[in-house]
This record gives structure tokens, sequence and C-alpha cells, in this order.
């Protein structure tokens, strides 16, 4: 053991690896089923927001927006911009008007909802301070045999955020020419900072380093994953911006093909264009992972209190939740996020803390992931993420931690259990299955062998030990059943389940 890992064992004690267990197993299975069902009605605003007072958000149907523009432009109301794909547009609220606008407009048919615009903002708490070992967060979620195992591959994560340096020495080869992003604040396809020497500039570009930063180049440091990434500037240099912005920002992302949008700010608001957005982008099959929040409060910010996102909170050097991290029921995940290094403006590198930086923790995990497994869908991703967790708070998910604290290693090994217990259906002679139509509870002689019974897609839903007799399947639908012979596979039996 040579002197750099007892200096991280010395200073960054990280808690204990155990093995994947078949508790874990079940406990991805039960969470799979729970995340594919994920949904927030609209609207999901707080009590008392405080939105953008010259800004309002028109939510409309195609076929009547000739009429909404008409009537805006006879009432003389500046249109910002017309998102078609999302079906909303922003208009300027800051003038004399006898009358609300929302009352003019409410008469008119084809509109979807009206409301204000919300702010949002970068959660970082910058932090000047080193540490003698700069990536303490990757050996405390066990990046070193993570690494072992995957470190990357053909996966694009968006960074949605400010500026991006994405020409930064230690970036640069982990985006594409041609392909850098999109910047909403411009609206031109150059996603860097407008002035890097602002305060929080840096803060896409650190977010960045955090996921992707470019190993093994004998510079800088090491992100979490060799992966493609997108750089999308929904905030401006000093972190803020606005919800529609955002919700731009994530359908742009979805529409390039990301499979993890990451998403280091927050607002105490939701708007309906925003839920919308991260709904459209979970139906093109991108995970969402969003920052719990930085005002040390139980309450999580919005986009990471919907029920599309993972919300991450921040963890300390200790691995307890660090003194600024928001928690709240809708906590998911914990990361490391105090005096992070990463990747900074003009080339640089320094260390910032935040649920800004514990975000794209979790965010390179799943570019691993993804990476393992392509074929994935964001409601797996995340439930491996959440049953490979480390337990760090009361048993069980709670308020603080989530949970847990991710761990990369358990999370791939979990990601290869589930491949090596995955069958193609396809690849299935037809001939050789036989086909049982019947109704739940399934009743049947006991086996001297284990019974497995995976869904119509081929994924593992249930291990049956030997002599078992039922199965209570899930519900109507197609299954497939094999019994797991320790000498050969006897072939598959379709289940249709009618009820």
């Amino acid at each position: 053991m040579n002197l750099l890992i007892l200096m991280l064992i010395s200073f960054f004690p990280r808690p204990v690896c155990p093995p994947i267990t078949e508790n874990d197993y079940q406990l991805f299975l039960t969470l799979k089923q729970y995340y594919q069902n994920a949904f927030t009605p609209l609207p999901a605003l707080p009590v008392n927001p405080r939105p953008l007072s010259n800004q309002l958000v028109i939510g409309y149907e195609p076929d009547k927006l000739p009429l909404i523009i008409n009537r805006l432009q006879n009432l003389k109301v500046e249109i910002i911009f017309v998102d078609s794909a999302a079906r909303f547009l922003v208009v300027n609220n800051s003038f004399d008007q006898s009358e609300p606008l929302n009352n003019s407009l409410n008469q008119l048919p084809g509109i979807r909802f009206i409301e204000p615009d919300y702010p949002v903002k970068a959660l970082v708490i910058p932090n000047d301070p080193m540490f003698i070992t700069k990536q303490w967060d990757k050996w405390v979620m066990y990046a070193d045999l993570a690494w072992d195992i995957v470190t990357g591959g053909p996966v694009k994560i968006a960074v949605v955020d400010n500026g991006i340096e994405y020409y930064h020495p230690d970036l640069a080869a982990n985006f594409r020419p041609g392909e850098l992003g999109y910047d909403f604040i411009n609206n031109d396809s150059d996603p860097k900072p407008d002035n890097p020497a602002i305060e929080n500039a840096f803060h896409g570009t650190h977010v960045s380093g955090i996921i992707a930063a470019v190993s093994n180049n004998l510079i800088g440091i090491a992100g979490w994953a060799q992966i493609q990434l997108l750089a999308v500037r929904v905030l401006n240099d000093s972190g803020s911006g606005n919800l529609s912005d955002v919700a731009r920002g994530i359908r742009w992302a979805a529409d390039q093909g990301a499979r993890v949008i990451n998403l280091s700010l927050g607002g105490d608001a939701a708007s309906s264009v925003l839920i919308e957005a991260c709904q459209y982008a979970l139906g093109k099959g991108t995970l969402l992972v969003a920052a719990s929040g930085n005002d040390g409060r139980s309450g999580i910010t919005y986009p990471a209190r919907l029920s599309e996102c993972i919300a991450v909170g921040a963890t300390d050097d200790n691995s307890e939740l660090a003194p600024f991290s928001n928690y709240g029921p809708e906590q998911e995940l914990t990361a490391p996020g105090t005096g992070i290094y990463s990747t900074a403006t003009g080339g640089s590198y320094r260390e910032a803390s935040g649920t800004s930086m514990s975000c794209p923790q979790v965010s390179g995990v799943a570019g691993l992931l993804f990476a393992t497994n392509p074929a994935l869908t964001p409601a797996e991703a995340r439930s491996i993420l959440a049953a490979s967790a480390l337990d760090m708070g009361d048993p069980g998910r709670d308020t603080h931690y989530g949970y847990g604290l991710v761990n990369a290693y358990r999370a791939l090994q979990l990601a290869h259990q589930l491949l090596r217990t995955t069958i193609n259906p396809a690849a299935i002679n037809p001939q050789s299955m036989k086909t049982l139509i019947t109704r739940r509870p399934l009743i049947f002689p006991p086996t001297r062998e284990p019974v497995w019974v995976f869904n119509s897609a081929g994924m593992l839903l249930l291990k049956l030990p030997p002599n078992s007799t039922k199965i209570n399947l899930p519900g109507a639908g197609t299954y497939l059943l094999q019994i797991r012979s320790a000498h050969a596979l006897q072939p598959l039996l379709k289940i249709i389940v009618t009820d």
C-alpha cells in the first residue's frame, strides 16, 4: 500500500463497502416499479413563491397560437420567445395595463396555463482552502474499485448550468467539435462564459470536471466518467436565470440524446413548463439528477423536489450531512459536496462546496452505469443507485440521507448482476417454449431447483427457492419462467396472466 493510500485512509476514512446481497436486489426491483410511475401533477407551486416580476409564461394549444399572438399584439405585449416544441411562450409583463394580463387572455380558447416565470440560481458555496489530497470525494465513493470495472463509454451527459469552458485542457477531449452544446442566454451554439472573471462564472466548468474531467492525461484531476459532455447554458455568469430557460435546456439536451442531465441549480418554485420538460426528458430515456439546495433547512428546492428528478444532498469528509445541505422527504441520495476540487475558468482548478458539487457526483456514476449497460432505463438506473447506496442515517430511507451515500463500486456490481440475470426473449426459439394462460396466483408442483421469473423484456423479477409451489405475479401480462438446474437451464415457459 503506497503512501497516498495511507494518507487517504488517515485523512478521509470511507464507509465500509459490503457486497451486493439478495436484499439489495429485491430493493432494486421494488424501486424500479415505483420510479417507472414517478409523476408530478401540474402545477407544483409553493404557497408563497417569489416570481420574476417582468415575465409571464403562457402555455398554448398549437392550433390557437395565431389567435393568442394576435391578442398579445393588440395589447402591445412584448413576446420574448416562443417554444413551439414545448407549447409555451414567454412575454414581458412589465407594462401598464388596465386589467391583469391573465384576465385578458383567460377568455381565449387554447390557453393551457398562464403562470409567472420563477428565478433559479446555481447552488454553490465557494470555498478557497485546499485539501492535501484533492479528490477525497472519489475515494469515499470507491471510485478506485469502480474504475476497475468501467471508466466510460459512448454516453452523453448534459450539464444544464451557466457557461462551461469546453476548451479547458482537462475537459476538451470529452467535448465533440460541432456538438459542444447550446447557449440559451445568447441563443447561439457557443456555451462558454461571457466574462470568466465574474465570481460564479466557474460554476458550470467546475460541475463538468466532477463528472468528466479527462483521466490518465498527466494533468489536473480525473472525472467520474470518460463520456461526451454537452454544455447547456441557461444561467448567466453570476449563476442566475429563470425556469423557462431551464425547461428549454432540458428539452434540448433530451433531444440531443443525453442519457443524464445534471441540474446543479434550484429555485423555490416549479412551473408547468419545467415539470413538462422533465417529463419530456424522462420519456426520451433521460435520467434527471438535481441538487437539493444549500439553505441548511428542511425543504428541497426545485427541480430536485419533482418526482421525475433524483434529489441529491451533500455530505462532508466524514460522510455526514453537510450543514448547508437541504433535506426533506424528497431527498433520495447523498454524495460528497464540501471542498470539492475540480476544473475552473481560465484553465485553472479550485475548490467549491454545495449540493451543486454533490449532484454531479451522482451524474458521473450514472454515466458509468449507462456505459456498462446502455439498455438501462432511467427507472432502472435510478433504482440501482438507490438500492446500492450505503445507508448512512436511520435504517432505510430517511429525510436527511435518502437511501444513503452513493457508492460507485456497489452500483456497478449491481448493474453487472442485472446483466447476468437478464435474458434476450428475441433469441429464444419459439418452438422450444410452451405457453400457459392462467390467473393469479400460479400454483404448481414443488420443484427441486430454483425457479426464476422474468418479465416480457427479459428482466429478472423473482427468484423462488427450491420446493416452491406458488408464484404471486405482479399483475396481468406476459412472463417467462425458467427452472435453474445446476446442470442445465430448463426450457422457458411463457405465462400469460389474464387478471
